[in-house]
């Protein structure tokens, strides 16, 4: 299964394998794919500092079981909502909730996985930029081992709180 985040913007480029799935809080009119909101912010979020905003979120993230919630989505899912990549967008949160709980990797779609800024860096200043590693050991950063250093608390501290049963997702890389 793979499992990509990108924008409504570029539905269009997306290839027929991959299945558009909106996670956002508002949908566009012409959307017509899979929508799941267990994943898109409420709009009592949006209307936060972003410090509350990421804490509510992350809160709310902590919240569902990930393996659970990828299995219910639709095969080779793109999570879809209105940002720019690399601007301030919740989609790279759920990303990295995915990749830190999961042991997976979520790049945007049409980007290797370092050229995406982690949640915390994502702005309007990066937005539409692509992120760029100098050398193989800053590379190393964003990698599946250390996706965990960059994860919000209440994740961190959920995925603490309990003892993984082995899946299909317990492998190395």
């Amino acid at each position: 299964m793979e499992i990509y985040t990108s924008n409504y913007a570029s539905i269009k480029k997306l290839p027929a394998h991959l299945t558009p799935v909106s996670i956002s809080v508002g949908v566009p009119k012409w959307f017509k794919g899979a929508v799941d909101k267990r994943l898109a912010p409420t709009w009592v979020m949006m209307k936060k500092p972003r410090e509350v905003y990421d804490s509510m979120f992350a809160d709310a993230l902590s919240k569902l079981d990930a393996e659970r919630v990828l299995n219910q989505l639709p095969e080779n899912p793109v999570l879809l909502c209105y940002e720019s990549h690399n601007d301030w967008c919740h989609r790279r949160m759920v990303a990295e909730w995915f990749e830190n709980e999961l042991g997976i990797v979520v790049p945007e779609y049409g980007f290797e996985r370092d050229q995406t800024f982690p949640y915390k860096e994502c702005c309007k200043a990066n937005a539409g930029k692509v992120r760029k590693v100098e050398n193989e050991q800053a590379k190393e950063e964003v990698t599946e081992a250390n996706v965990t250093e960059q994860e919000p608390e209440a994740v961190r501290l959920r995925r603490e709180s309990y003892q993984k049963k082995p899946s299909i997702f317990d492998f190395e890389f």
